[in-house]
């Protein structure tokens, strides 16, 4: 079962796929096929910075839509990389400019595109906080920290060392609680 709106299109705009770790689903500049969703796994967008590095610009988990916007563009703006093995459908890219003509599928496109533009804000926001120990703090609170500390750190723009410094210091205020290791939670 997809998530709405996508449960919406007909089965036949739908493309299942098992992909594993290290696979590269589709490069920047090459021709747009559609978007995905992804039922189990995980998928990070990335592109090349001026200075060579990986910037990762989306984490897609299960249950996610990604690549949305490959259905406006001939080609895709990025890389998607496989980082956990799963499962996903790609949903054809002129199915889902036909469904634009349903008003159904067109508010519940344009609700979870709202969602994505506020999220995005979220992280954008938390970002401009200068002190490593209040970016880390807003992090956990807007639930950032899903997964590895090294990713949170990624996320956040901080290196990895700023990010445990800043974690242990926030242990120690009795702001945030360390069960185990690579385990934070708000106190």
């Amino acid at each position: 079962m997809l998530p709405e709106p996508y449960d919406l299109l007909p089965t036949t705009a739908l493309s299942p796929q098992s992909v594993a770790a290290g696979d590269v689903l589709f490069r920047q500049g090459t021709r747009t096929r559609g978007l995905y969703v992804l039922k189990s796994g995980r998928v990070h967008l990335e592109r090349v910075g001026p200075n060579g590095e990986r910037l990762i610009i989306h984490r897609a988990g299960p249950g996610t839509s990604f690549a949305e916007a490959s259905v406006f563009s001939e080609r895709y703006h990025c890389d998607a990389i496989i980082m956990d093995a799963g499962e996903l459908v790609r949903i054809d890219k002129s199915a889902v400019l036909a469904a634009f003509g349903n008003p159904d599928f067109a508010r519940a496109y344009a609700c979870l595109a709202a969602q994505q533009v506020q999220a995005h804000r979220q992280i954008m926001e938390i970002v401009g906080i200068r002190r490593a120990e209040d970016r880390v703090m807003a992090g956990i609170v807007a639930g950032f920290l899903d997964g590895t500390v090294v990713d949170f750190a990624v996320r956040l723009q901080l290196t990895q060392e700023t990010t445990y410094r800043a974690l242990r210091a926030l242990v120690e205020a009795g702001r945030v609680i360390n069960p185990s290791r690579g385990t934070y939670r708000l106190a």
